[in-house]
């Protein structure tokens, strides 16, 4: 018994079925989905490694935000010793220093910043009605913020005012 079959061979004429889609094409769009999705980790990748670097630069930024604080207080306490007569008057404007800065930096910084001045370390002389301040005035400067948290004392000379 011969049966008889019916088969389709292609000529070689390059002539494809449509139901069966052509490997070259089928290759192509495998490969262009594949380049995106390396396109798609090595941006997601580039957007980790440059927060990382914002996050850890900041860090060094507190330290230098910590340095102009004490810059700024020093230089401020330094002019004020250079400017008044007497203790009471010293005192109490460093005390009012102390609350404008507070008010100035709250603004400007995630920080708190108190100033307190050792009045014992505060000694004026009297030549010909002319009062100087001798040596030094004592403060302690107390800096918070939630990346750094230090106490300093610093010893201000008048000399220091930079005007």
């Amino acid at each position: 018994m011969v049966a008889d079959s019916t088969c389709e061979r292609s000529s070689g004429d390059g002539d494809r079925s449509d139901d069966r889609p052509d490997r070259g094409q089928v290759i192509l769009i495998g490969a262009v989905a594949l380049a995106f999705i390396v396109l798609g980790v090595v941006v997601v990748f580039n957007g980790v490694l440059y927060t990382e670097t914002l996050s850890s630069g900041e860090t060094s930024q507190s330290a230098s935000s910590a340095e102009a604080t004490e810059l700024e207080v020093r230089q401020g306490i330094a002019c004020l010793a250079a400017e008044s007569e007497d203790k009471a008057n010293l005192t109490q404007g460093i005390q009012d220093f102390d609350g404008l800065y507070q008010n100035a930096t709250a603004h400007a910084q995630p920080a708190a910043v108190t100033v307190d001045v050792n009045e014992s370390t505060i000694n004026y002389t009297t030549t010909d009605s002319v009062s100087t301040l001798e040596g030094h005035v004592t403060v302690t400067v107390s800096y918070d913020s939630s990346e750094q948290r230090y106490n300093r004392t610093l010893e201000v000379a008048p000399e220091e005012c930079p005007s």
